[in-house]
């Protein structure tokens, strides 16, 4: 591992790491006495350095630096979070897994060259749909030559570094033809949209269910409904068929209407069929006649 000294990591403001797993990175406590210095990670949890030989093997994976500093070894998904340094935020770092990294735009980007055994390092960028370029080397003697005009490009931790990330940082990185991964740079106005979307597909599940629940509850309501509706009496308007044939049996005058109704069967037993229908249907006829005209005797 490189030496991390001041140059490397004394940092004023917060910086925000994205580094890939199994890696390292180093921290700097800015405090006037290095000697007693108090790391701390997340929540509050208290880093136990090295020399601490009754620290687990989790914890010894912090080296403290004889001016204050902490490096983290072996970068682990866990590791991710705020550190902090005698109660002063440091750093915010990102531990990215895979070869598919999704970092946010503004963050300081570090790039191994993987497992390469050559001390030369050859960076490539291909930006999608474009050409691979030649963006940095570094040679064997531990010079560095920016291979593009861009002051955000440095070497640090082992690593090709690419501070204030911007979309046009994008792309696939290679590492003397080796790929070390493919950078998707998340600006505000997208981290915007994919929380839109998010929320728009929450609200839009939530419509659903209230609306079917709703549908749910109004069903029964309609069957009891049509059901007194069946109930009630109903008028009966006869056919042309059916007025035809009245006509062809029936010489008088007759008025026919007929009502549909339930009869309450429990109140006189005596008269309910065993095995009729509780709904009937109820004809009447008024039969009238013509009055006989009387003519006179003379």
């Amino acid at each position: 591992m490189e030496n991390c000294d001041e140059k490397h990591f004394r940092f004023g403001p917060l910086i925000r790491f994205s580094v890939p797993e199994h890696h390292h990175v180093c921290l700097l406590c800015d405090a006037s006495d290095p000697s007693h210095v108090i790391w701390t990670h997340g929540d509050g949890d208290v880093l136990v350095p090295e020399h601490d030989y009754d620290a687990s093997e989790e914890q010894q994976r912090h080296l403290l630096l004889s001016d204050g500093g902490l490096c983290l070894l072996q970068l682990h998904d866990s590791d991710s979070g705020e550190y902090q340094c005698n109660e002063q935020p440091v750093a915010e770092l990102q531990v990215l897994t895979g070869l598919d990294f999704s970092v946010s735009s503004g963050r300081t980007l570090l790039l191994p060259c993987g497992r390469s055994p050559k001390p030369k390092q050859r960076w490539f960028h291909r930006r999608r749909g474009g050409r691979r370029e030649a963006i940095f080397t570094r040679f064997r003697n531990g010079t560095v030559k920016p291979e593009r005009e861009d002051g955000r490009l440095g070497f640090m931790y082992d690593a090709l570094q690419i501070q204030d990330l911007q979309p046009g940082d994008a792309g696939e990185y290679q590492c003397n033809g080796e790929l070390q991964g493919r950078v998707t740079v998340l600006t505000a106005l997208l981290m915007v949209a994919v929380v839109s979307s998010g929320l728009m597909i929450l609200l839009m599940s939530v419509v659903f269910i209230v609306l079917t629940s709703t549908k749910c509850r109004r069903k029964p309501r309609y069957t009891a409904a049509q059901t007194l509706d069946d109930t009630e009496l109903q008028p009966w308007t006869d056919t042309p068929t059916e007025w035809e044939e009245s006509e062809s049996w029936s010489t008088t005058d007759d008025i026919h209407y007929a009502s549909l109704g339930r009869h309450n069967w429990s109140e006189r037993p005596s008269r309910t069929p065993p095995d009729q229908d509780q709904n009937h249907v109820i004809y009447s006829s008024v039969i009238t006649r013509a009055a006989v005209k009387h003519t006179p005797v003379l």
